[in-house]
């Protein structure tokens, strides 16, 4: 029963981050809209004070149209009973509401100061009743009442005062109470959400970066071993080699700069990989490099699926002549495929089989599409497949 009452609470608190998150994305979504608006460019920013005193004139100005009998302006005549009965409560709640959320909550009840809470909050109910009592009686005065008529006649000093009248106030000062806890505490938790959420923004960018940083030199390194292993049988195809590497660095080191590129762009630094890498295969070498792109503008993280292209480029050398290598990328809509398969040598039975690319390519993806992404491996004849699957942002 406990395991499901735990449960059931955590499901909840998961639901509700999802509906937090949420409303932090489309606020997001309107500040963006917002900063694009050439109109709203052009107007003047408006201070918090001066916000809060329009929204407060509001408040305290539009209920007078309610309380006062069209027929008093003719007259002349205006009942102040009934403005005092109105603005006095309400200008004291709005005092306990204020003390509460800068002092009494924060200072007392996150403290474990409940006994000073209440009592505050008590003595502010009890100030506010009388002040209620006071400007009644100055708006509803006899010409001959004096302050000493106003305690004679005063419920609140002779202890007339009703058990109704007692439990109205004290359900008053209870949601008040309430009210500034329950408030405090959204506020104190949606600030420390949102802190964790751009803290967690930027470990991700840290992440992100320093994988991006870590893919061309594993590229890098692994070309470099190919043209050296080259320069004592054949330094003919080693120099064309060379060149055929300073063209791709040239294409790799200004686009890779970028947030996104297009898969067009991205297709063709693999396939001026793959071209590199055929140099160090025979004539015998199967190698396949087809494409079907819907819409080659469509963007996508540079270097993202060179990991991919790089390890079966790698593990399908066959000392006798029967390497191949068969890459297939289609996109359609906003989803893109990749399917590589290559001969596998040396046989490896795992099928997580990979260094440093392809841990780096699971971890860009874990964080960059997770949740809309998948990703499979396997090793069937001596063959290592590979298929990719991804919503494309």
């Amino acid at each position: 029963m406990k395991n499901r009452i735990m449960e059931c609470l955590s499901k909840q608190r998961r639901h509700l981050m999802e509906l937090q998150e949420a409303h932090f994305d489309r606020g997001e979504k309107e500040l963006a809209k917002m900063m694009n608006d050439e109109k709203i460019k052009d107007t003047f920013p408006a201070p918090i004070p001066i916000i809060a005193i329009l929204v407060w004139g509001f408040i305290l100005l539009f209920p007078l149209l309610l309380i006062l009998h069209p027929g008093n302006f003719s007259s002349g005549h205006v009942e102040l009973a009934s403005i005092v009965e109105y603005y006095v409560p309400l200008l004291m709640t709005f005092f306990i509401f204020w003390g509460n959320q800068k002092y009494m909550v924060p200072k007392w009840f996150f403290r474990g100061k409940y006994v000073k809470y209440v009592l505050g909050n008590c003595l502010c109910m009890m100030f506010a009743v009388f002040c209620r009592e006071v400007f009644l009686f100055l708006a509803t005065r006899e010409p001959g009442d004096t302050w000493q008529t106003f305690f004679e006649t005063s419920a609140i000093f002779k202890g007339h005062v009703s058990l109704l009248a007692t439990v109205i106030i004290c359900v008053g000062l209870l949601l008040v109470c309430l009210c500034s806890i329950l408030i405090s505490v959204f506020v104190r938790q949606t600030m420390r959400a949102f802190v964790i959420r751009e803290r967690g923004r930027a470990h991700l960018e840290y992440e992100l970066n320093f994988m991006k940083q870590q893919l061309s030199p594993h590229f890098l390194f692994n070309t470099l071993n190919n043209i050296s292993s080259l320069i004592s049988i054949d330094p003919k195809l080693a120099e064309k080699s060379m060149t055929k590497l300073s063209q791709l660095l040239r294409v790799t080191l200004y686009q890779t700069e970028d947030k996104f590129i297009t898969l067009k762009e991205e297709i063709e630094i693999l396939e001026k990989y793959a071209d590199l890498e055929k140099l160090r295969h025979d004539e015998k070498f199967d190698f396949s490099f087809s494409k079907n792109l819907q819409d080659p503008t469509r963007q996508i993280e540079p270097l993202l699926l060179m990991p991919l292209l790089e390890n079966a480029m790698k593990h399908c050398v066959d000392p006798e002549g029967k390497g191949f290598a068969h890459v297939c990328i289609a996109q359609v809509e906003d989803q893109l495929y990749v399917r590589m398969e290559n001969s596998n040598f040396p046989r490896k039975s795992r099928n997580d089989a990979g260094g440093l690319g392809l841990s780096t390519f699971t971890k860009r993806l874990n964080l960059l599409y997770k949740g809309n992404f998948s990703y499979e491996t396997r090793v069937e004849n001596d063959v290592y497949f590979c298929e990719l699957k991804l919503t494309l942002k």
